[in-house]
């Protein structure tokens, strides 16, 4: 090919677009031959002489970039096929064969994806291909160095072309493989938190999400609250980042109008901080299972932070741990219990109109959250003690429970709590 003298030729360069699946328009440069020599006249030459350029160019791509030298995950029949591929595609181009097709970047992208390479290494591969056909027509121009601008230009902008579609496909295939992964991520947790499948299965799971076999592990049931988009578009945006930074992994799925999450600790001593943060982060009520030490036993965690949770007074911004309040989580193990002993007890106090039966059980209320003390109740209502006191007899009169006696004080509170908690049909 050296010494083939090219005639005087008019090259008429032209740029067609077209729409890529993400709306952004991408061309492909194509040459046409009007009369005379051309570029594509000595792109035509090269596509005669394929094989070898395949073979010289796999060459330079092994010794140049380590990232396919390394690699044992693509062998060298489909790295060969894929260079043959994209370099009759780009060589058919430069001759004006083709218009524009970039099916085999695209594929190199895809492929590349799925084999996980570095993108710049692929990159690197589309300049080494240039090179290569820049240095061959080069070559061919030797007595028409003229020739050689025009030459340039044409190569390296349908090499621009072809790293472009490699890497807008390259994305679009890192992009599902992450959709897919964290679909696949999200059917492992569920197993998990079913815990209906055989241990094997469960097993598999827990391999899945990367969950050691034992440790100190939580899970957390949290409220999405009044605000469910939260400040940065979901609820709880950002909290797996701040537990990573607490050395606590954390995988998170959605239900309903909560955020579940399953948090393995990297040590027993974390535990403080990991409260405290979700004591801080917490937008609705959030219930915290006792810690336990292997992954499938995950649906056990769940329920005890369901109940947790189900503990706390509804439109609370605060967190609760499993076993450490006994008489809201007793009644939250059976809120239709819970709901019978507050009709009994307080039955004819529901029975009064609103405003005095919300007066009266808020005083109740308030005089057991102040110890049983009168000022304290007084003060923290703003009335007079005479009328805390009027109130409270009155409370006595309608339930029979003498609020002197242990036992129907006792039962007035579990009354009002389950009130409280469970609000009222």
């Amino acid at each position: 090919m050296p010494g083939f003298r090219l005639l005087p030729r008019r090259v008429v360069l032209t740029h067609n677009d077209r729409h890529g699946r993400d709306g952004y328009h991408r061309g492909v440069s194509a040459i046409t031959e009007p009369a005379g020599a051309s570029p594509a006249t000595v792109a035509r030459l090269l596509v005669g002489d394929l094989d070898a350029l395949t073979d010289e160019l796999v060459d330079r791509i092994l010794a140049g970039e380590h990232a396919y030298a390394e690699s044992t995950l693509i062998t060298p029949v489909e790295l060969r096929e894929a260079v043959r591929a994209n370099l009759d595609s780009v060589l058919r181009q430069l001759s004006g064969e083709l218009g524009d097709d970039l099916h085999a970047a695209r594929a190199t992208g895809r492929l590349k994806a799925e084999y996980g390479f570095p993108l710049a290494a692929i990159l690197h591969a589309y300049r080494l291909a240039g090179r290569l056909v820049w240095d061959h027509m080069r070559a061919a121009c030797v007595d028409q160095p003229e020739l050689l601008p025009d030459i340039g230009a044409d190569v390296w902008r349908i090499i621009d072309d072809y790293s472009t579609a490699a890497a807008e496909e390259y994305g679009f295939a890192v992009s599902e493989r992450t959709t897919r992964h964290a679909e696949l991520l999200q059917v492992e947790l569920r197993a998990l938190f079913d815990g209906v499948l055989e241990p094997g299965r469960l097993h598999t799971a827990a391999q899945m999400l990367q969950l050691p076999a034992t440790g100190t592990f939580l899970v957390v049931c949290a409220e999405a609250g009044a605000d469910p988009a939260g400040a940065e578009g979901e609820p709880y945006a950002g909290l797996d980042r701040r537990l990573r930074d607490r050395l606590v992994a954390s995988h998170w799925m959605s239900d309903v109008q909560t955020r579940i999450g399953l948090l393995s600790l990297s040590t027993p001593h974390v535990l403080p901080p990991v409260l405290e943060l979700l004591r801080t982060e917490a937008v609705g009520r959030v219930g915290i299972s006792a810690p336990f030490t292997a992954p499938l036993d995950a649906r056990g965690g769940l329920r005890q932070a369901e109940l947790a949770m189900a503990s706390l007074v509804p439109g609370a911004a605060t967190t609760e741990t499993y076993g450490r309040s006994a008489l809201p989580l007793a009644l939250a193990h059976s809120p239709a219990a819970a709901r019978e002993l507050r009709d009994a007890v307080l039955g004819p106090v529901l029975a009064l109109p609103e405003a005095d039966r919300d007066a009266l059980i808020d005083t109740v209320r308030a005089w057991f959250d102040c110890g049983g003390s009168l000022a304290a109740t007084a003060e923290r209502l703003h009335y007079h003690r005479n009328t805390i006191n009027h109130r409270l007899g009155r409370i006595e009169q309608l339930t029979g429970r003498d609020r002197s006696d242990p036992r129907a004080a006792a039962e007035l509170y579990a009354a009002v709590l389950a009130d409280r908690l469970f609000g009222r049909e």
